[in-house]
């Protein structure tokens, strides 16, 4: 009887370890993915802060609420606002089925896991 106690003992002594391990590999994924959607959206805003500079050089003589301003009345102009509905009708009629996308980056990413 004190020999069945003790291999139970063992036993659940494993299966916390077990699930302290899963746990832990849970934690480090979530940690690579926010990592990795860090990296994204740093990358965008990089990106994004090149063609301000490319198509607007004097912008760094503009504090941050200057070039909202600026830019909200910009992108409101009718002639933004068609432009902008133009690439989105283009960006539909040429965007390849979700299904598809996530395929490629996966693929991209060395396949699954």
């Amino acid at each position: 009887m004190i020999g069945n106690k003790q291999e139970i003992s063992k036993d659940l002594e494993k299966a916390l370890q077990v699930l302290q391990q899963a746990k832990q590999r849970v934690a480090n994924e979530k940690k690579k993915q926010n990592e990795k959607k860090r990296k994204a959206e740093n990358h965008h805003k990089y990106i994004m802060g090149g063609i301000i500079v490319k198509y607007f050089p004097d912008c760094y003589c503009y504090d941050e609420g200057e070039l909202n301003r600026i830019l909200s009345v910009a992108l409101q102009t009718r002639e933004c606002q068609q432009i902008i509905s133009k690439i989105k009708a283009e960006s539909r009629e040429t965007t390849p089925p979700q299904s598809t996308l996530a395929n490629a980056e996966n693929e991209s990413e060395g396949g699954t896991e």
